[in-house]
């Protein structure tokens, strides 16, 4: 197992290269730069803008520009942002907790809902029970998380006085403001996954429920309520173990989004700025954050495997 973990680790370091590459070469493709974006207000002379993009590299050829950016990354220095006059690491640490926390607690919200739901639907298929959580789960597909946010937002500044906070409250400082801050974000992120996993629970539920172990179970007198906790849910949770490793990956994309709309201080937040000003150097530092984080959650995932079905090893 461990030997297993360390390999999978060792993997991410190229994968994490290979996703800062990409992003790398599909950035210099976009007009403008962060020059631009630095001299947006007006009073800077051509011959000015000229220095800045010689002092800052962007004359280079792409393929020096890339070779100089590699080196560095492979250093551990994610460069520096000129627009924010930071360095990429520092904004990066500061921000990611908020981001961090949000698609986890999206992803438990998502498990905690979908799981139960989608047992109860296969369960009770074809009855009031299971016409209304399938109903519902078609809502939360077809309900765009940024929109239900805004509406969120809406109901709840009008009928409850409340507000996206001014100020951020980190879990570690204040957990218990900070889950009041992160409560209608979370929802909004996770009801989409929630709906997915669900139905991807119930298909698999009404799979396993008709296998002939379950029915030689039944046969000899056990429990419904045990051949369904032991014997259906522990064979039909696999797939979707696997669902929930790729599936945040998902969420990740709707955070971007949703730390917009309820004014969170995150990586999400801070892409769209950063994207909005061609600062490059922060676009790719935030996209290798993501692409570490997913990559580890994946390797989590797949851990879960052995814990959930004991046949399953990895050597």
């Amino acid at each position: 197992m461990l030997r297993y973990i360390i390999r999978r680790l060792l993997l991410v370091a190229p994968t994490v290269l290979l996703a800062g590459t990409l992003v790398f070469f599909m950035l210099r493709v976009l007009p403008g730069d962060v020059v631009t974006a630095m001299t947006s207000e007006g009073g800077a002379t051509p011959e000015t803008k000229a220095k800045l993009r010689e002092e800052l590299g962007l004359n280079d050829p792409i393929i020096v520009q890339y070779g100089r950016w590699l080196a560095e990354t492979v250093q551990g220095n994610l460069g520096y942002s000129h627009f924010q006059d930071r360095y990429v690491s520092e904004t990066v640490k500061d921000k990611i907790e908020t981001t961090l926390t949000m698609a986890v607690l999206s992803m438990v919200l998502s498990l905690a809902v979908a799981i139960p739901a989608g047992v109860i639907s296969a369960v009770k298929r074809g009855s009031w029970l299971d016409q209304i959580i399938r109903i519902l789960t078609a809502g939360g597909l077809a309900i765009p998380p940024f929109w239900l946010g805004m509406l969120i937002i809406l109901t709840a500044s009008q009928y409850f006085n409340w507000a996206p906070p001014v100020m951020y409250r980190a879990i570690y400082e204040d957990p218990l403001t900070n889950l009041t801050q992160m409560m209608f974000p979370v929802f909004s992120a996770g009801i989409a996954s929630a709906a997915v996993i669900s139905r991807l629970t119930r298909s698999m539920m009404l799979e396993t429920l008709y296998q002939d172990y379950i029915r030689t179970a039944r046969a000899k007198g056990l429990l419904e309520a045990k051949v369904v906790i032991k014997h259906a849910i522990q064979n039909a949770i696999i797939p979707v173990i696997t669902m929930c490793g790729y599936h945040f990956s998902y969420i990740l994309g709707g955070v971007v989004v949703i730390e917009n709309v309820f004014n969170l201080p995150g990586l999400g937040r801070q892409l769209i700025v950063s994207v909005n000003a061609r600062d490059y150097d922060m676009i790719i530092g935030i996209v290798l954050a993501l692409t570490i984080i997913l990559s580890i959650w994946i390797l989590i995932t797949d851990l879960v495997y052995s814990f959930v079905d004991p046949r399953i090893r990895y050597e």
